[in-house]
């Protein structure tokens, strides 16, 4: 059912012998033309300041890619570091959601040890019509919690023509987090141009990493995030909450008892789910699931490897969240449907000391 076709690389520094270039945190649209369109943030380092939103682009189905430049010109500063994923609309425009975190001092990291909490930054959304080429200057948007909103994957529109996208929040500088560990919906009814925020997860001291949301049939929306228990400094098997009025209310989380970190989901038609899990522990690797979600029931009914087995434990149960961020080697799978049976899975991975984007080409049949 599921069956790997071939491995390409998306981006990687062509010449870390000349200067440090790393790629990070991929998502991946398919435009109407056909072509493939991801952005991905390079940087010097992990947690560099000058870390921002760059474009390629495939006109072969991910096979090869072109890079294309920055997203913003204003990235090219260090006074903020940017991170924002694509969705192709129904109107043929795109639509990129994000964040950034202000970067006063370059020398200082994201996530901060002494305190645990984050550096502050703004929500951010950027638009283009003309396939990716040009964006518009991203815009702040207004939100309603003192704490940033960790939107790390993309937007969708759904059936009734909303746009829904899911985050959870950083703790601020001092570590405190005053909203509380809440997962949190954000609605646009005019296209973007404005968002309001509700929760959709609340779920006492676990924190809902990482979420991606997608629409199956009108108005059943599935969220998949990874856990982490902040009391028991550690991490808890991927959780699934489904919403069957659109959004206004969602069910208990339910265990998929994967324990894996960022993870993904796509909609297959029926019940039927794909879902890809950056998995931890004494096995690491990518691993996509097709998965029998009748009745919000979790059932695997097939899993596969696809990267990584080989990679040996990288983050440690018991690991306090600051270290954990600057442990991890690879993640953030996203999707993307070529055809009626082949997808598109790109993630990024740090490999021989190079953060590199990878995809990877599958045939699923069910």
């Amino acid at each position: 059912m599921i069956e790997y076709l071939d491995g390409h690389i998306v981006y990687e520094n062509p010449a870390p012998h000349v200067r440090s270039r790393h790629g990070y945190f991929p998502g991946i649209a398919k435009l109407s033309s056909g072509e493939l369109l991801a952005l991905f943030v390079m940087a010097e380092a992990f947690e560099a300041a000058n870390g921002t939103t760059y474009i390629t682009r495939s006109q072969d189905l991910g096979k090869t890619w072109r890079l294309q430049g920055m997203l913003h010109e204003s990235g090219a500063g260090m006074s903020a570091s940017d991170q924002l994923k694509p969705t192709a609309l129904s109107d043929g425009s795109l639509l990129a959601i994000g964040y950034r975190f202000h970067r006063k001092d370059p020398d200082q990291a994201i996530a901060i040890e002494e305190t645990g909490g984050f550096q502050p930054g703004d929500n951010l959304v950027s638009f283009s019509r003309d396939e990716g080429r040009h964006w518009t200057e991203p815009a702040v948007i207004e939100r309603r919690y003192a704490e940033l909103i960790e939107i790390s994957g993309p937007a969708i529109e759904t059936t009734s023509g909303d746009l829904l996208a899911v985050g959870a929040l950083f703790h601020l500088p001092d570590g405190s987090n005053p909203s509380g560990p809440l997962g949190i919906l954000l609605r646009s009814r005019d296209k973007g141009r404005s968002w309001n925020q509700t929760q959709y997860y609340k779920w006492e001291n676990l924190i809902p990493y990482e979420p991606r949301i997608c629409e199956m049939e009108p108005g059943r929306l599935a969220v998949i995030l990874w856990a982490y228990d902040v009391a028991g400094r550690k991490h808890m098997p991927n959780q699934v909450t489904v919403s069957h009025d659109n959004g206004d209310t969602w069910s208990a989380p339910i265990d998929t008892g994967h324990m894996g970190q960022s993870s993904n989901l796509l909609w297959l038609g029926g019940d039927m789910l794909l879902s890809c899990h950056a998995h931890r522990g004494a096995d690491p690797g990518l691993y996509v699931r097709l998965v029998d979600f009748a009745h919000d029931r979790w059932r695997p009914i097939e899993d596969k490897v696809i990267w990584g087995s080989f990679l040996g434990q990288q983050t440690r149960e018991g690991q306090a969240v600051d270290r954990m961020f600057a442990s991890m080697r690879f993640g953030q799978p996203s999707w993307v449907q070529l055809s009626k049976h082949e997808f598109l899975v790109v993630h990024w991975s740090i490999e021989d000391g190079q953060g590199r984007i990878r995809a990877h080409r599958l045939r699923i049949t069910f």
